[in-house]
């Protein structure tokens, strides 16, 4: 079978062992990190609108300071975009479709993106706009790499 075709009736079992290692990442976080309940609970309680990126338009922002919520973020993202990459070489050792191989690096760099920034947020490099704003660039970015694969894939083919 071709990379490029699709594996009709076929389940993706690297992105159910994906899932269940977001799941797995969550719980170790969860369980090393001392507090982090009692944080996490602090950080939605300190919520306030803000009139801060556009004149009369009121956006929720956290009042005050959560480094160990934004760190422990970072964490996540920084472990799981790590086992983004051995997800990818388990897709390309099993020759699977260039869509789930476009998929499984967009989101690395989603997720390595999102780590970097959320690092940024937690030791007061940027604030949580421009944290929310690199957030939205990391989303496209992702989007862009996840379709710039495909199509140069396919073009790549039709030459052949």
């Amino acid at each position: 079978m071709a990379w490029h075709e699709r594996r009709r009736g076929e389940q993706d079992i690297f992105s159910l062992a994906s899932f269940g290692f977001f799941l797995a990442l969550i719980g170790v976080l969860w369980v090393i990190t001392p507090n982090l309940s009692q944080k996490v609970v602090d950080f939605f309680k300190d919520f306030e609108s803000r009139e801060e990126v556009f004149p009369k338009v009121f956006l929720p922002a956290p009042v005050h300071f959560h480094p160990v919520v934004y760190t422990t973020v970072a964490r996540f993202c920084f472990v799981f975009g790590i086992f983004q990459i051995f997800i990818l070489v388990l897709r390309l050792a099993f020759r699977e479709p260039v869509d789930r191989i476009a998929g499984t690096i967009s989101s690395m760099v989603f997720w390595f993106g999102a780590g970097f920034v959320s690092s940024a947020l937690s030791v007061g490099t940027i604030k949580w706009f421009g944290f929310l704003g690199w957030l939205i660039v990391f989303i496209g970015l992702s989007l862009v790499v996840r379709s710039f694969m495909i199509l140069s894939f396919d073009l790549t083919l039709q030459k052949r």
